[in-house]
């Protein structure tokens, strides 16, 4: 037998002859049969939790704490409606902050999706564009608009009738409505609750034994042009009341920043709350109470008197 006789190709041969396909067809039960999908009652997506603006604003508090201060600065500046760029421009001023991620135009956006704040349309906008609108909207869609110009706006067309359509395809641009943004009864209740002298005596009181060290830290950021990081651990690292149990000042820095009294400003600036509680003498009043209860102290006065009392009496044995 040859090569070519071993190798001949059989050409009633059909593969797909046992299947017993015909033509694609078979039983609804077979056709209908999915396997069972195991755990699948835990892999169903629960809804959506609608969470209140209260809820929403507290979400993004927490979630930035480095920047809460600024988002309530935001609130507050909206307590009255300004537009995009004025409120942009207003935090900039207030609370700048050239080394976040987040734009001012950025913080007002996150403010208005949770809640804190609410937009405002301009009644009538759609009669005419505010100035400079129709710059800022052309801008926005970028020089793809320039490629479908309409040819009437080239001045190669005829003008249309009023109602009449052309048959060119060509892109309208039409510049967004003006609106303001203007703070939520929400939003400001954050502010109130957050921004208050109260949480900053409350957090700074916890433990009096380092009031002085708090003062400290406050006085040195009330400096013009704030306090450098490396100058406020050096005053306070070493202090005896650090010691045991061992404290650094990040620890007092941490609760002053995360209550409002001082921030960050390429060094440590105290802010207006801070000032205030510097000044409302509660570290007078503290520095009294402690002088008053040390025993030592107390034992220092009563032999102070005792000595006065013993030169008095010569003399009105004199008398």
């Amino acid at each position: 037998m040859s090569d070519v006789e071993a190798f001949a190709i059989d050409d009633d041969f059909d593969p797909l002859a046992d299947l017993d396909l015909d033509g694609g067809e078979r039983d609804d039960a077979e056709a209908d049969y999915l396997p069972p999908i195991p755990d699948a009652d835990k892999s169903v997506v629960p809804p959506p939790v609608e969470l209140s603006p209260a809820e929403r604003i507290e979400k993004l508090l927490s979630g930035m704490p480095g920047q809460q201060f600024r988002l309530l600065r935001a609130v507050e500046l909206c307590a009255e409606p300004r537009t995009l760029e004025e409120a942009a421009a207003a935090l900039d001023e207030a609370h700048p902050s050239p080394t976040s991620v987040y734009s001012s135009v950025q913080v007002i956006q996150l403010l208005e999706r949770a809640g804190a704040l609410e937009r405002l349309e301009d009644e009538g906008a759609g009669d005419a564009p505010a100035e400079g609108e129709d710059a800022r909207a052309t801008e926005a869609i970028g020089e793809s608009a320039d490629a479908d110009v309409a040819p009437s706006a080239a001045g190669g067309g005829e003008a249309l009738a009023e109602g009449e359509e052309s048959d060119d395809n060509f892109i309208s641009v039409t510049p967004a409505p003006p609106c303001r943004y203007r703070a939520t009864q929400a939003g400001l209740d954050a502010v109130e609750a957050y921004v208050n002298e109260d949480r900053i005596v409350q957090k700074i009181v916890e433990e009096k034994r380092y009031l002085p060290v708090f003062q400290r830290v406050l006085e040195m950021a009330a400096r013009e042009g704030g306090c450098p990081t490396k100058e406020l651990d050096a005053a306070v690292d070493d202090d005896p009341l650090c010691a045991e149990p061992r404290r650094f000042c990040g620890f007092f820095r941490g609760k002053l920043e995360g209550t409002g009294a001082i921030e960050w400003r390429g060094t440590w600036a105290i802010t207006d709350l801070g000032r205030s509680v510097l000044a409302s003498g509660l570290f007078d009043a503290a520095s009294s109470a402690e002088d008053a209860a040390d025993p030592s102290l107390l034992g220092a006065a009563a032999s102070s008197d005792a000595a006065s009392s013993s030169v008095a009496a010569p003399s009105s044995s004199v008398r």
